[in-house]
């Protein structure tokens, strides 16, 4: 797997004309196959900053970014994501729809639709290599973007009963989200989790909903506990990642 991931980040490099680690990040964690993927909208950092990352190579150790950073200020995404997924599943293999880092989404040099094309051929492969029951987005912009570029035009369907909104200026903002489209890359269909950004959503009165409704979701797809699907992997101790979650 570490060869296909190689080969992964090569064909990314080649198409997009990157090649400093500032400048993109594709991956969080080992790739393997896992019933469940999670996908952010892009990776955070810039060139001139310090671009935390749990492995210097392809993570060949298991390591993962989200927990090996939970503790760290500047990783504002890290404990709020850990918090959510070890209450509903443990953490799992996670990337964006779109690969160039920005300080922030309005700071990306490019549009958010162009830098996801940039990145469709690799994220195709992700997902083929990972081969997800479900996909949860890590921000209702992610899923939007992600179902416009990767899912069969036609085949999305929302759950408008599962939606939970907080307030968010003049319109709501959705931090919960069920749906269900074809993903283009699997040639099936896939169930689509949203939550809203942790780093920003975590404090809010809803985000309790949140994590319940989530729980329970997986418990009904007999992902939660993720024990129960039999698809974890014992690796050995990893230094400097603390207690368990």
């Amino acid at each position: 797997m570490i060869e296909v991931m190689r080969s992964i980040d090569v064909s990314y490099r080649a198409l997009s004309g990157l090649s400093a680690k500032g400048d993109y990040k594709i991956f969080y964690s080992h790739l393997h196959p896992f019933p469940i993927l999670v996908l952010g909208l892009n990776p955070g950092g810039a060139s001139d900053g310090a671009n935390l990352a749990a492995s210097d190579g392809y993570f060949e150790q298991w390591e993962h970014d989200y927990p090996r950073f939970r503790e760290t200020v500047g990783y504002a995404l890290a404990r709020p994501i850990c918090q959510l997924l070890s209450t509903t599943l443990a953490t799992i293999p996670a990337t964006n729809v779109i690969f160039r880092r920005s300080k922030r989404i309005d700071a990306l040099p490019t549009t958010q639709m162009a830098g996801a094309m940039e990145a469709k051929v690799s994220l195709e492969r992700i997902i083929q290599v990972v081969d997800p029951r479900v996909i949860l987005f890590i921000s209702k912009m992610a899923y939007d973007l992600f179902t416009k570029v990767h899912c069969r035009s036609g085949t999305l369907l929302e759950d408008g009963a599962s939606i939970i909104r907080t307030p968010n200026g003049l319109n709501p903002a959705c931090i919960f989200l069920r749906a269900r489209g074809l993903v283009n890359a699997l040639a099936r269909p896939v169930e689509l989790l949203t939550v809203g950004h942790p780093s920003r959503y975590a404090g809010r009165v809803e985000w309790a909903s949140v994590t319940s409704a989530l729980r329970s979701t997986l418990e009904d797809m007999g992902l939660s506990p993720i024990e129960r699907a039999g698809v974890l992997i014992p690796i050995p101790r990893l230094p400097d990642y603390g207690e368990s979650l």
